[in-house]
């Protein structure tokens, strides 16, 4: 092959990558910006009483016990629920049996901190963030809500409830630093242009 012809080739390719990158950034740039004025501090919760849903993304358990990020968004959760005395948690995530059941350990913690049972909501079937959106939507009717999560992780479940046309409002729930955040931040990125593309026609 001619140098000529591999000049080629490698222009082509470096076009290529550069078009797919620039997809992706802007994509990720899109779902950032166009949410970011629905991310609220706790203080600023007061102003949405008509909202009685509150709901917890669920992340990993170890020997029956939250994670550091799971444990941060329930105490955020239950200040919020705190200052909303009609509202009500749903707690979502990924139950696969009694090995391993992040709902279950979820609603014990609450529980555990004096939050009543009866204001507590189960979704078993939260296996991924559109999962919990989507049963927000489809199983439990749900218009109007607010999102616990770290904020890195609020941008893309407020843009899929966007999608399903729930008013919905995030509160992060960084309240430490945390072990791989940048591997999060940068997985984050890629799972916000693959359910972009997912709920797009929603």
């Amino acid at each position: 092959m001619s140098m000529k012809k591999i000049n080629k080739a490698f222009v082509s390719v470096a076009l290529t990558v550069a078009i797919f990158l620039t997809a992706i950034l802007s994509v990720n740039f899109y779902v950032v910006f166009s949410q970011n004025k629905n991310i609220l501090s706790v203080q600023e919760i007061p102003e949405k009483t008509d909202i009685t849903y509150i709901m917890v993304l669920g992340c990993g358990i170890s020997n029956g016990k939250p994670s550091a990020m799971l444990e941060d968004r329930l105490v955020t959760a239950l200040e919020v629920a705190e200052m909303l005395p009609d509202s009500k948690l749903i707690l979502t995530g990924n139950n696969s049996g009694e090995s391993y059941n992040e709902v279950g350990v979820m609603k014990e913690y609450c529980t555990e901190k004096g939050f009543s049972e009866k204001r507590i909501i189960c979704d078993d079937y939260g296996f991924s963030t559109g999962e919990s959106v989507t049963n927000l939507k489809k199983t439990f009717g749900v218009k109007k809500v607010i999102i616990v999560t770290q904020k890195y992780h609020l941008y893309r479940a407020l843009h899929i409830a966007k999608q399903y046309g729930i008013e919905a409002y995030g509160v992060s729930s960084a309240i430490r630093q945390y072990r791989m955040q940048a591997y999060y931040s940068l997985r984050e990125i890629a799972a916000r242009n693959k359910d972009f593309i997912k709920y797009f026609f929603t």
